[in-house]
């Protein structure tokens, strides 16, 4: 699970950069976490909830992709055993990570082919209104380069980017904690950020197909694996202007 393949393989880096920000903001808020410590914590109520937490994480069906989830799930119910009061910022903070890894599986789960649409239908018909031979059954598309090359992919709801929509919506999820918008104002620029993160897949699918066409099928898999990890930052980095210069405003 520490190899450099599975950590940027699809969906592995997403979580994992969710997981590393939630240790920042726990170290961020050390102090706040030390006060909750040295109040008075014995209470029957948190020892029986910590007690059910930790059996709950050792009898969880051992999945690859919740093993460090259901680790750190048996250290926050021991935590709650001895330090109850202390223990709101790190459940906040798990279950901010626990979306992030559960999110992009519920929808594989219960909107594969929704999902997957709503990326290849726009997508497909820009392309081929731009005159590329592009045809679509369902999740599948399929072309000729323009070597001749027959080139065929099947666009599933993870090429829709629910990873980094559950990674937008965690990280979104964080800044609100640490730097909250009022009400209203949080709820347009997190619309703002929804519709840009789908749009990032969306240009994303563009790009894989279009490298295709031109580049042959080698290369469109080489981009399918790096493209992720230029776009999403780049187009994080124009939501945290909007964000601040929203909360600046606010706050001047």
């Amino acid at each position: 699970m520490f190899s450099l393949d599975y950590i940027i393989g699809q969906h592995h880096a997403a979580s994992l950069g969710v997981l590393i920000l939630c240790f920042i903001w726990l170290l961020l808020k050390k102090r706040e976490i030390l006060q909750g410590m040295r109040a008075e914590s014995y209470n029957p109520v948190f020892i029986v909830l910590g007690l059910v937490l930790l059996a709950f994480s050792l009898l969880m069906p051992a999945v690859w992709v919740f093993l460090v989830f259901q680790l750190l799930l048996a250290w926050l119910a021991v935590f709650i055993i001895f330090f109850g009061k202390g223990m709101l910022i790190q459940s906040i903070l798990l279950g901010i990570y626990g979306f992030s890894i559960s999110f992009p599986l519920i929808v594989e789960k219960f909107a594969e082919l929704p999902y997957s649409k709503t990326i290849i239908s726009p997508a497909t018909w820009i392309l081929t209104l731009s005159g590329y031979p592009l045809e679509s059954h369902g999740q599948l598309i399929s072309f000729l380069s323009s070597t001749g090359e027959p080139i065929s992919v099947l666009v599933t709801s993870a090429c829709a980017g629910p990873a980094t929509m559950g990674v937008f919506i965690a990280i979104f999820a964080l800044m609100m904690l640490d730097t909250p918008l009022p009400r209203g104002k949080a709820g347009y620029v997190f619309v703002f950020g929804i519709v840009g993160t789908w749009v990032q897949s969306f240009i994303r699918l563009i790009i894989l197909l279009l490298v295709g066409y031109y580049r042959g099928g080698a290369a469109l898999w080489t981009a399918h694996s790096w493209t992720i990890y230029i776009l999403f930052p780049l187009w994080y980095l124009i939501f945290l202007y909007v964000y601040f210069y929203v909360y600046k405003k606010i706050n001047c």
